[in-house]
């Protein structure tokens, strides 16, 4: 017997910040346990495509995206994958949950030495890798909402470029969660592991050229709270 999958769910960026908030005050579920959560996907997702030989680089933010991109790292690698991750700045930018990932990625010597030209460092493991290897993106998270420029803006062009498998973390590094739009530069991924649900910003023309497939990954979040913070199906009324 075939079980109904629950309905789509649809989210902003307000609705997001939320459900973090929400999460740990009325179910006490820390942000550590869904970073974890989210890597543990991420990685499975990218498993998919890979074969056993296959090399990532990971390419972390200092936020809580980053952090996922981590914890993703530390799976691929215990399964057998060469991983190497890029840090897109300093390490005393990571806090909280993303910095003792950090740490543990480190310890495992997975995270190479500090850099001061993380371009460089993209495209010197692109000479290292194949067009069969895969670049994790987790730069920026559904937070963004400024325009990116400088380094930010180079890694982007730089993994655009890569002619690698792209798969980015909870939304393409650069995209708007709430309108679609990229702040200047974003992603081009060819699939999107987004958590939670779907970005309301998902729905729109302009930002399908920067998600590929999209899959949603579970994080641990009660359904009863996506539920009560979800927003209105941003294409319900045009398929009416």
């Amino acid at each position: 017997m075939e079980i109904d999958a629950p309905p789509l769910l649809w989210f902003s960026r307000a609705g997001l910040a939320e459900i973090d908030r929400r999460a740990a005050t009325d179910y006490r579920i820390s942000v550590a346990a869904l970073m974890e959560n989210a890597g543990r996907t991420l990685a499975e997702i990218a498993r998919s495509y890979m074969g056993a030989a296959s090399r990532v680089l990971v390419v972390a933010g200092p936020g809580n995206n980053g952090g996922d991109g981590l914890v993703a790292a530390r799976h691929l690698a215990n399964r057998g994958h060469a991983v190497r991750v890029l840090l897109a700045a300093p390490e005393e930018k990571f806090s909280g949950p993303a910095a003792e990932q950090l740490h543990t990625i480190r310890a495992m010597g997975a995270a190479g030495p500090p850099t001061a030209d993380p371009v460089a460092a993209l495209k010197c493991w692109l000479a290292e890798s194949s067009v069969e290897d895969t670049i994790i993106d987790a730069l920026f998270g559904t937070g963004l909402s400024r325009p990116v420029h400088g380094l930010a803006a180079d890694l982007i062009a730089a993994i655009n470029h890569s002619r690698r498998r792209v798969i980015s973390a909870d939304i393409p590094s650069g995209l708007d969660c709430d309108t679609g739009q990229a702040w200047g530069h974003a992603v081009q991924a060819v699939h999107t592991v987004t958590f939670c649900g779907m970005k309301i910003g998902f729905a729109q023309p302009a930002a399908a050229s920067y998600l590929g497939q999209c899959s949603i990954g579970d994080i641990g979040v009660p359904r009863r709270l996506l539920e009560a913070l979800a927003q209105p199906d941003p294409g319900l009324a045009e398929r009416r």
